[in-house]
């Protein structure tokens, strides 16, 4: 009885607040593609706007020591980035960090592919 009424006052609650906590919340990653053969130089950035939080990607990029910090994408969701560590980068954006991850991998082509950085907002 306890549980079925936690449910329903979590239902209510979620049904009054509106919109999911992400659909307020923006995220980016930037990466230097010319270190992209290394350990390359990323950023992931958060904001309250599209653009507060592609300025922090390429600000965290730039500060980690990145020189040539390009945008690769900005997100609601979840990002996902993806180096193989020969010059093979890929990235993704999906509901869920399992599918933003997925799409990095699949999106980088290479079996030494992994997952260097993945957020949600």
């Amino acid at each position: 009885m306890l549980a079925r009424c936690m449910a329903g006052c979590l239902t209510v609650a979620l049904c009054l607040s509106g919109s999911p906590a992400w659909a307020d919340a923006w995220g980016a990653l930037a990466l230097d593609m010319e270190k992209a053969e290394r350990a390359p130089f990323y950023g992931v950035g958060g904001g309250e706007s599209e653009a507060e939080a592609t300025a922090n990607a390429m600000k965290f990029c730039q500060d980690a020591g990145g020189k040539a910090c390009k945008m690769l994408t900005t997100y609601q969701q979840c990002g996902a980035l993806a180096v193989s560590g020969t010059g093979d980068a890929g990235w993704g954006k999906a509901p869920t960090k399992a599918t933003a991850e997925a799409q990095a991998i699949a999106g980088c082509q290479n079996d030494l592919c992994k997952i260097v950085a993945s957020d949600c907002n």
